[in-house]
């Protein structure tokens, strides 16, 4: 465990960690424009593979967090990322929204719309334009024998009526169609945080992860190798790191709580 004053790069989970629907959570202009003054970096990390970053910085804009496509890393971005270290030149079925196959394109990685007996690589994302086609010809390309990759687990994705099935959710219908599960990018796995210092040039010494989620968030900076705070401003309670087994380096009430902490090892 390294000192929190000692950190430099400080990975941030959004919503419960730094606001909660379109609520801005007291502390978190203060924490921001406090690691920036240090010489420090954050970036948001999130799980959503549905939409690009660009959602994301009008809505941080609408709560007076000016911020730009390099302050965030999604698990697109991650997916990307493994991707392109793992496969040359292959043809990719995408059970996702046409934002995520437009930032595969973008990336360079070749993408059809249709099935073809060419496809090697099934990818499945958070998708809110979800058919029973798409269902079909995954099951199928599962069934041939196609690689089998998800952009993340999450069973639900919370909304404003409370939540919505997410890419685990469908990730669970295909097993139960066709027995097979699909290697896991996003969070809990570590690749985000991984990818994250890598880009930024920080070491796992000098990073710190922050979120409301014992079983993603908190399991991801542990799996990285990297400190932890376990905020509970959002989903989490202090019960789920007995029930999930992981264990933060910190636990805090909220991110003021974060600060607070922050600047008093600063003091000293």
């Amino acid at each position: 465990m390294t000192k929190l004053s000692e950190k430099r790069l400080f990975l941030l989970d959004m919503d419960g960690t730094i606001y909660l629907s379109q609520t801005l959570f007291d502390g978190t202009l203060d924490f921001l424009r406090h690691v920036r003054e240090r010489g420090g970096r954050y970036l948001f990390l999130t799980n959503n593979s549905s939409r690009g970053t660009d959602a994301y910085i009008e809505k941080l804009a609408r709560m007076g967090i000016e911020a730009a496509p390099e302050d965030f890393l999604t698990s697109a971005d991650a997916t990307i990322d493994y991707l392109q270290r793992a496969y040359d030149d292959a043809l990719y079925y995408v059970c996702g929204t046409e934002s995520l196959k437009s930032q595969l394109r973008a990336a360079g990685l070749r993408v059809s719309d249709t099935l073809r007996d060419d496809i090697t690589v099934l990818l499945l994302g958070y998708d809110t334009e979800l058919t029973y086609q798409k269902l079909e010809d995954s099951c199928i390309l599962l069934m041939r024998g196609a690689d089998y990759i998800a952009t993340h687990p999450d069973m639900v994705c919370p909304t404003w009526y409370g939540s919505a099935p997410d890419c685990g959710s469908v990730a669970e219908m295909l097993h139960t169609a066709t027995g097979r599960r699909p290697k896991v990018i996003g969070k809990p796995q570590p690749e985000m945080a991984l990818l994250a210092m890598e880009r930024t040039g920080y070491s796992p010494r000098q990073t710190c992860l922050i979120g409301d989620r014992v079983y993603t968030d908190i399991a991801c900076g542990v799996n990285a190798g990297i400190d932890t705070i376990f905020v509970l401003s959002g989903e989490g309670v202090m019960t789920d790191i007995e029930k999930y087994h992981v264990q933060p380096t910190y636990c805090m009430q909220n991110i003021r709580e974060v600060l607070n902490t922050l600047q008093k090892g600063e003091e000293k």
